[in-house]
């Protein structure tokens, strides 16, 4: 018998969320079809207003200028929550309220409280949530895979180098000045803030490898770009993590800007055991030989609206191997098989939670010139 598709609604395109890159997942999957796409108009800029009507008509659905009303739909099963980080967890907690499954993007909130009280909302609606940006991708799927073999051994320690090719490095015309905490502020003009940005995705390889953190150190001073330097924000950032089990995790995440990777910048693991050091390389093959000059000589430059590439991709010279490296469509799969067995996904909002408090900690011991921040 075909099951009937569960109706998605999609909350914003915010330039800062990657509802652009979910769409096609939406579209293309049996089992769900989207239905409507639905912000608070007049809590919006007038930017963002007409952005989410273009796309409501690209898509050939309604545009509902009125979050309240479109919860109330009888045809949404799964709200897709994009919008700003400072929204998110209050739309989360709406969308679980009136009883629906939640697909959010990336973080459930700007702060921990806020991630507290969607991980609450979901328990408490008895929906079905899930965070699609970690734990699905090429990446992290290969680590699980050799973790679970024999060649590696017994884990002692994972490291992550997790990096995106975007931005065009330019001098820096202020002096570096000395990581600072979000509290809960996490973007600026132009700007987003890299351990969190790209970090997250770094952090998702250290939880599916190791058990629970128990310190976290973090280093984020170094600075190609001058929209950083202003804010004292980071470019890049490293981050060391010791689990319950006395294992290391390290990470380097960040931006380090375009014409340094063919592929859009590097994603690799490298796993140490007692048995074998194994390295994996998301952007299979391993050996790159590629020239500057080919993108540079291209006259690439990112957009003027889009100067750190926020909503842009990469300039890339060779096609990814897999046909869902970001792992999207797998996570798609598994949420609508939680919705039909009653489960939770395999990637939880307690897990997300769990996340953002890693890189919370390593902006306080940023913050601390590099001090352990104790998670006991």
């Amino acid at each position: 018998m075909r099951l009937r598709p569960y109706g998605v609604l999609l909350l914003s395109f915010s330039p800062h969320s990657h509802q652009r890159n979910f769409v096609p997942g939406f579209l293309s999957h049996p089992r769900t079809q989207i239905v409507a796409v639905a912000d608070d108009d007049d809590t919006i800029d007038d930017d963002l207003r007409q952005l989410n009507r273009r796309r409501a008509e690209q898509l050939g659905v309604p545009y509902v200028p009125s979050v309240e009303r479109a919860l109330a739909r009888q045809d949404v099963a799964i709200v897709s929550i994009a919008h700003d980080i400072e929204r998110r967890a209050d739309l989360a907690a709406r969308a679980a309220a009136a009883g629906k499954h939640l697909w959010i993007d990336k973080f459930l909130g700007a702060t921990l409280q806020e991630c507290d009280a969607v991980c609450a909302a979901v328990s408490s609606s008895g929906v079905r949530a899930i965070v699609p940006n970690y734990h699905y991708g090429s990446l992290v799927q290969g680590a699980l895979t050799v973790l679970d073999g024999p060649r590696l051994g017994d884990l002692l320690g994972v490291h992550a180098d997790v990096l995106f090719s975007k931005g065009w490095p330019r001098p820096v015309d202020a002096p570096p000045g000395r990581p600072t905490e979000p509290e809960g502020r996490w973007k600026y003009a132009h700007v987003k803030r890299e351990l969190l940005t790209v970090g997250a995705y770094a952090v998702g390889l250290l939880q599916a490898c190791l058990s629970a953190p128990r310190t976290v150190v973090a280093h984020g001073g170094a600075r190609f770009f001058p929209e950083h330097a202003r804010t004292g924000t980071e470019d890049f950032a490293t981050l060391t993590l010791t689990d319950e089990a006395g294992r290391i995790g390290t990470l380097c995440a960040g931006r380090i800007g375009v014409a340094t990777h063919p592929t859009g910048g590097p994603t690799l693991a490298h796993l140490v055991g007692t048995r074998a050091t194994i390295t994996l390389d998301a952007k299979r093959p391993g050996n790159y030989a590629f020239l500057h000059d080919e993108i540079v000589d291209a006259r690439y430059r990112p957009d003027p609206d889009d100067p750190m590439q926020w909503a842009s991709g990469p300039p890339t010279l060779r096609a990814p191997l897999g046909e869902d490296p970001a792992g999207l469509l797998a996570a798609l799969d598994d949420l609508v098989a939680a919705m039909d067995e009653g489960r939770s996904p395999a990637y939880s909002v307690e897990q997300a939670r769990l996340n953002m408090e890693i890189l919370l900690a390593g902006y306080r011991s940023m913050a601390a010139g590099g001090e352990a921040v104790d998670l006991r």
